[in-house]
């Protein structure tokens, strides 16, 4: 049905990454945070290109033939738009971060290239790279490449044009992999009083790559950043004779070698470069190609350092304990009185651990049920839960392994809940749980007492400081009996139930 009011989903999404973008034009935030928003706006438009853009491009290879009432839902119409909408976004892009590299030499930063190092500079990286880089550099030789699926999806490679004097060696190229995965992306010179030379680690390899090639009679290197994107969903095998964490562990590995839906060139590639390039990976002019700029990857302006004076970035406010929740005291006897309500990233997330931890330890408590989205690193919730099995509470967590980018650490968080005990309930293979909640029931006066957690963001100690979300602590009883039939209907999810 048409509906000129509404925005196709990808165009508006678009919009919403074009506003991350304006945040880092905004000359009210500080310079090293207007740098972190380039670094969000470029994650996140990976990201679309990993998932959205791939999505419309199956689409269309599944539907060629059909034949759309409206353009707003034609998958070729749309990558059209897409293209001009990404287009036009990247010329504003490389403008903005223009102006910050600019501010950013006011303040006695500078970006640097290899061709500008001193000679001091260059005897500095030349020891930074025996030690640190060269052994992580596996190079390509292009014409042994069989085929595109052996690039890495999101990966940084410098594109090596090798060439020699001596007329017996004929002209190759390699692909050398950025190990930006493993090393800092920026070396940063200190050259005091608040002043910084900063070095990409792509230019630190560009400088030393007679270090890499010289051996085999090379003496002439021209290289240029290039980077792939792939389709990210994955193919889920419908094999019932397999456990759903196999048929995943399996699409992971598959997800390696996904169709490429983008391919971003240094935009100073000669042309007869770029066609070799473009025959080798079997790319056409009409596949998603993005002349760029020679760094790719501007995500690892996310974690680029605090230097310089103190104004370049924002002042941490450290989340605040709630009120009504003091040190020393029942988190179950505080909420039995009233209902708290988080504010994240403002209050603590602490109230949740403490919450769970005394919930391990309670003599009282009987089971404890909780839906894992995306868990921390180290996550100090896992680590609550494993303690209540331990200590002979019933754990149950339903863990939803289809959490986008995030479905390998939740097959290893799975496999560690089920080695101590806890219930992870079964994936059921087309249905996603995106709801955050905790049911801990509780023995009193031999009745059960349920104690409830809702929260819209997962419950997740690193990103409970980083973005905007509510938690409600509840003893309410109503609320905590619909709370335990949700986790009856991830239990056994065929079986009705009713729900107010």
């Amino acid at each position: 049905m048409k509906n000129k009011s509404l925005i196709n989903r990808e165009i508006s999404w678009l919009h919403f990454n074009d506003r991350v973008l304006q945040e880092a034009k905004d000359e009210t935030n500080p310079l090293l945070e207007r740098l972190r928003f380039i670094g969000i706006y470029s994650n996140n438009r990976d990201e679309f290109f990993r998932v959205r853009v791939a999505s419309l491009k199956r689409l269309h290879e599944l539907h060629k033939n059909h034949v759309y009432e409206s353009d707003e839902d034609n998958p070729v119409k749309i990558l059209k738009i897409i293209r001009k909408m990404i287009s036009d976004q990247e010329t504003g892009y490389v403008e903005i971060f223009n102006v910050i590299k600019t501010k950013l030499q006011e303040e006695g930063i500078f970006f640097i290239n290899n061709k500008q190092l001193t000679d001091d500079q260059g005897k500095i990286i030349e020891e930074y790279f025996i030690e640190h880089v060269h052994s992580h550099l596996f190079p390509i030789m292009l014409n042994s490449l069989s085929e595109v699926q052996n690039i890495r999806d999101n990966s940084i490679y410098l594109l090596v044009h090798l060439k020699s004097s001596d007329s017996n060696i004929k002209e190759n190229f390699s692909l050398v992999k950025v190990p930006s995965y493993r090393l800092s992306r920026f070396y940063i010179f200190n050259l005091g009083n608040n002043k910084y030379n900063i070095l990409f680690l792509d230019d630190v390899i560009r400088y030393n790559l007679d270090k890499v090639f010289s051996p085999f009679g090379y003496d002439s290197f021209d290289s240029y950043s290039i980077k792939f994107t792939r389709d990210a969903e994955l193919d889920i095998d419908q094999d019932i004779s397999r456990s759903f964490t196999e048929i995943m562990s399996e699409s992971l590995k598959q997800r390696k070698k996904g169709t490429p839906v983008r391919f971003i060139y240094d935009k100073k590639m000669p042309e007869e470069v770029l066609n070799k390039l473009l025959d080798k990976f079997k790319f056409s002019k009409n596949d998603m190609l993005i002349a760029g700029s020679s760094y790719q990857n501007f995500r690892d302006f996310i974690s680029f350092p605090k230097i310089g004076n103190k104004q370049l970035w924002d002042i941490h406010q450290p989340p605040m304990p709630h009120p009504a929740i003091p040190v020393k005291h029942s988190i179950f006897g505080i909420i039995r009185k009233k209902d708290v309500l988080l504010h994240f990233p403002y209050h603590s997330f602490t109230h949740i651990i403490d919450l769970l931890r005394e919930a391990s330890l309670d003599p009282k408590v009987r089971s404890i049920k909780m839906t894992l989205y995306r868990a921390a690193r180290d996550s100090s919730v896992v680590n609550a839960l494993v303690n209540a099995a331990r200590n002979g509470k019933e754990v149950t967590v339903f863990l939803e392994l289809q959490a986008r980018f995030d479905e390998e650490a939740n097959i290893h968080w799975a496999e560690k809940l089920s080695e101590e005990g806890v219930q992870v309930l079964k994936m059921i293979p087309g249905f996603k749980v995106h709801c955050k909640l905790i049911s801990i029931r509780r023995k009193e006066d031999k009745k059960d007492v349920y104690f409830s957690n809702i929260s819209t963001g997962n419950v997740n100690e690193s990103t409970a400081t980083i973005y905007a979300d509510h938690s409600l602590l509840t003893a309410n009883q109503e609320i905590g009996i619909e709370v335990e039939r949700v986790f009856q209907q991830l239990k056994n999810p065929y079986t009705p139930l009713i729900f107010k």
